[in-house]
C-alpha cells in the first residue's frame, strides 16, 4: 500500500502484531496480523474510527461478535477474539488464503449445474449451522464466500451486517435505505425484518447467479432493483440457459418465493433439497474451485464486498436527491426552459415516485425503540406508545447491560423498522453470563450444588479429594476458586472429600490404638472378647477394616482380647473321684487329687465358681460320704465364717465331731 497506515507495525492489546494491510472498505480495514500469544497468523478486521466512536455500534458489534464466536463449523470463517484498543474496535479472525466466490465468477462467467450445487452445499451447511444456533447472516452474497487454496468453501461475516445496519440506521438521515440490493428479500425491503428464510432467499439468488452468470433483477439504480424483488418473481434459470434441468430450476424458484412462508424454513432444509438434486445430476469432471489468484483474508462486511468497488452492490439511496450545478444558455435561461411543460410533468412524476418510494420503503414503518434495561411493564408501555405490541419470550438470556428480570434484547432488534401494530418479542435477562464464584468451600456438597444452581450455574462436576480434617462429602476446593470471575455456561469442578484410610491398629495395645484413632478425629467403640491366643488388652479386630475410607467424626469399633475364656467349675461334691476328675479334664482344667484318710468320694474342691481353661482344680477325697453331718457342719460353718476360720475350725470340728457322730449313726 502506498499510503502509510498507522496500524501497520502496531500491536493491539499487546497480543496482535499487525503485519500488513490487505483491503479496505467503507466499514473496516482488513490486515494480516500475528498472534504473539498463540504464535499463529490470523486476519484482523479493524472497524473505522468513525464507527468506533458510536457507542450503539460498539455495543451491538461486541454482542454480535460474541454470538458468532460460539459458531464452530468447518465452512464458517472462525472468529477467535474481539477487542477494543487504541480507538479501534476489531475482530481477530481465521486467516483464509484464497479468493472470493465473486472472483471465481469473474473468471469463469458461470458454472455448470452440478458445479454450482457443489459450491452451494458447503455454503448452506454453514448457514444451517448458524440457523440452528439462532444466528442469521443477513448478507449472503458471493463476496462473503471464500474459496481456500485447497478448494474448501467458507462463509464469512456472520452477524456483522446486523451491527452495521443498526448503527447506520441511527446515523443516516430519514430517507436512506441500507442493504445489498441484489440479494435483499422482499420482507427486508418492505418490513425491515430478517430471519433464516431471508438467508435462504439470498442463497437462491446466489445460485441463480452461479448458474447464469448474472443476477435475476437488474436496473439503473438500487431502488429499481429493490422494486423488482418486491413485485416480480425470480425467473427460472432455464429461461436464460435451456439446458439447465427443471429440478435445478425448482431449487431457485422455491428459495426465492416472495412470500417467505413458501420458502424452505431454514438453510438445513434447503441443503437437503440441494443434495437430493445434486445426486441426480451427472458428474461433470470439471474443477469448479480453482485456487489461483490473490491471497485474501475474510472479506469485508456488508458495505465493502471484498475490497473492490461495486456501486450497484450496496443500496444507499438518498431519496431527497442531489443538488446538481446547472448549466445556462447565453440568454441566462437553463437548457430545459423551452421544454418547461415536459420538465414540469417529469418533475411532478419524480416527486410522486420518490414520495411513493419513501412511503413504501420507510414512511409507513415504526422503529423498534431501545428497551434494554427496562422492566417488563415499562417496556410494554413504551411499545404501546409507539403503536407496537409486545410478547415475552419464554427463554431468558444472559446480558451485561440488563439486570435480572429486565429486558435484555428484542426481536426485531433495536432500530429495525416494522409495520405498526406488529409484535416485538422481548427476552428478559437472567443477569450477566460471568459472575463471582460463590463461596462453597467447607460446605456439604448438596448445599454447594444448591448455591451454585441459585447463582445460575448448571454444569457442575465433582472429583474426589482426601482430608482428615473435614467430614466426608464436604467441598475441599472449587475451580474456579471462590471470588473469581466464573462463566455460568462453563464447568464448575468441586473437589469433594471422600475421606481418608483407616489406619491398621490390629495387634496393638488397646490404649495405643485408641490414641492413634482419636488423633485422626475418629470415635472409638471398644468391645471385649475372650481369646486363648491373643493377650489380654490387645486389639483383635477393627471395623471399618484398615484401608477403608472414613471421615472425621466417624466411629471405629475395636474388639479387644479379655484373655482366655473363664469356665464355670461344676459342683462335684459327693462325686466319685474318677468321675469328677474326668468331667473337669474334659472341660479343660487340670486336676489335683488330695486324699484325706483315703476314700473314693470328693468331699470338697478348690477353687469354686469360675476359672480359666487350663487352671488347676484340687479335689479333696475322704472315706466319708458328702452327706455326713461332720462334712455338712464343717463345710457349712466353715463357709459361713470365712475361708480361714471355716476351713480351719470347720475341718477340725467337723472332722472330729462328724467322725464321732458318724460312727454313732
Amino acid at each position: 500500500m502506498t499510503t502509510a497506515d498507522p496500524l501497520v507495525g502496531a500491536t493491539l492489546d499487546r497480543r496482535y502484531f499487525v503485519e500488513s494491510r490487505i483491503a479496505s472498505g467503507g466499514m473496516a480495514t482488513v490486515y494480516v496480523a500475528h498472534d504473539l500469544r498463540l504464535d499463529r497468523r490470523l486476519a484482523l478486521k479493524a472497524m473505522h474510527p468513525s464507527l468506533a466512536q458510536d457507542p450503539t455500534f460498539v455495543r451491538r458489534f461486541i454482542n454480535e461478535a460474541h454470538s458468532v464466536a460460539k459458531l464452530s463449523h468447518p465452512n464458517v470463517v472462525q472468529v477467535f477474539d474481539q477487542g477494543t484498543d487504541q480507538g479501534y474496535v476489531y475482530l481477530a479472525m481465521e486467516y483464509v488464503p484464497g479468493r472470493t466466490l465473486r472472483d471465481l465468477l469473474n473468471d469463469c462467467g458461470r458454472l455448470l449445474p452440478r458445479d454450482a450445487l457443489e459450491i452451494m452445499s458447503p455454503v448452506l451447511a454453514a448457514l444451517a449451522a448458524a440457523h440452528q444456533a439462532g444466528l442469521v447472516h443477513r448478507d449472503v452474497k458471493p463476496e462473503n464466500v471464500l474459496i481456500t487454496e485447497n478448494g474448501q468453501v467458507k462463509v464469512a461475516d456472520f452477524g456483522l451486517a446486523r451491527a452495521v445496519e443498526s448503527s447506520q440506521q441511527a446515523m443516516t438521515k430519514t430517507g436512506t435505505l441500507m442493504g445489498t440490493a441484489a440479494y435483499l428479500a422482499p420482507e427486508q425491503i418492505e418490513q425491515g425484518t430478517s430471519d433464516a428464510r431471508t438467508d435462504v432467499y439470498a442463497a437462491g439468488i446466489m445460485l441463480y447467479e452461479l448458474l447464469t452468470g448474472a443476477q435475476p433483477h437488474t436496473g439503473e439504480n438500487p431502488i429499481a432493483i429493490a422494486y423488482q424483488h418486491v413485485n416480480e418473481d425470480v425467473p427460472r434459470p432455464s429461461r436464460v440457459l435451456p439446458t439447465i434441468p427443471s429440478s435445478v430450476d425448482v431449487l431457485v424458484t422455491k428459495a426465492t418465493e416472495r412470500d417467505p412462508q413458501y420458502r424452505p424454513g431454514d438453510a438445513g432444509r434447503y441443503l437437503a433439497s440441494v443434495l437430493d438434486v445434486m445426486d441426480s445430476l451427472p458428474a461433470t469432471g470439471s474443477a469448479p474451485l480453482p485456487a489461483t489468484g490473490t491471497v485474501a483474508a475474510a472479506p469485508l462486511p456488508a458495505d465493502s464486498g471484498s475490497g473492490n468497488d461495486n456501486d450497484n452492490d450496496t443500496l444507499v439511496v438518498d431519496l431527497d436527491g442531489p443538488e446538481d450545478a446547472e448549466e445556462r444558455r447565453p440568454d441566462g435561461r437553463p437548457p430545459w426552459y423551452r421544454n418547461y411543460p415536459l420538465v414540469l410533468v417529469a418533475g411532478v412524476l419524480a416527486v410522486a415516485l420518490l414520495g411513493f418510494g419513501w412511503w413504501m420503503l420507510l414512511g409507513r414503518y415504526e422503529t423498534v425503540p431501545d428497551l434494554v434495561g427496562m422492566d417488563q411493564d415499562t417496556a410494554g408501555q413504551v411499545l404501546r406508545d409507539s403503536g407496537l405490541k409486545m410478547a415475552v419470550s419464554e427463554v431468558e438470556v444472559y446480558s451485561d447491560e440488563a439486570e435480572e428480570g429486565q429486558v435484555a434484547e428484542t426481536s426485531p432488534t433495536i432500530d429495525e423498522r416494522i409495520l405498526p401494530d406488529e409484535t416485538v418479542t422481548v427476552s428478559l435477562s437472567k443477569g450477566p453470563r460471568t459472575t463471582d464464584m460463590p463461596e462453597v468451600v467447607g460446605e456439604p456438597v448438596e448445599n454447594a450444588r444448591k448455591a451454585l444452581a441459585d447463582a445460575g450455574f448448571s454444569n457442575i462436576e465433582e472429583e474426589e479429594g482426601s482430608s482428615s480434617e473435614e467430614p466426608i462429602g464436604t467441598v475441599l476446593s472449587s475451580d474456579p476458586e471462590p471470588g473469581d470471575s466464573a462463566d455460568r455456561e462453563g464447568t464448575v469442578t468441586l473437589t469433594v472429600n471422600s475421606g481418608f484410610s483407616v489406619p491398621d491398629v490390629v495387634g496393638k495395645d488397646q490404649e495405643a490404638a485408641r490414641s492413634e484413632l482419636e488423633g485422626k478425629g475418629l470415635q472409638v467403640d471398644v468391645t471385649e472378647k475372650p481369646s486363648d491366643d491373643v493377650d489380654k488388652g490387645t486389639v483383635m479386630e477393627q471395623s471399618p477394616a484398615a484401608g477403608e475410607n472414613v471421615g472425621t467424626g466417624d466411629s471405629v469399633a475395636l474388639t479387644v482380647s479379655s484373655g482366655p475364656e473363664e469356665i464355670e467349675i461344676p459342683d462335684v461334691t459327693g462325686w466319685k473321684v474318677k468321675d469328677a476328675e474326668k468331667e473337669l479334664k474334659e472341660l479343660g482344667f487340670k486336676v489335683k487329687v488330695t486324699e484325706v484318710f483315703g476314700g473314693d468320694r470328693v468331699t470338697s474342691y478348690s477353687p469354686q465358681g469360675k476359672a480359666e481353661k487350663g487352671d488347676e482344680v484340687e479335689l479333696f477325697v475322704s472315706p466319708f460320704a458328702p452327706g455326713d453331718r461332720g462334712n455338712d457342719r464343717g463345710n457349712g460353718r466353715g463357709n459361713d465364717r470365712g475361708d480361714d476360720r471355716g476351713n480351719g475350725r470347720g475341718n477340725d470340728r467337723g472332722n472330729g465331731r462328724g467322725n464321732d457322730r458318724g460312727d454313732d449313726d
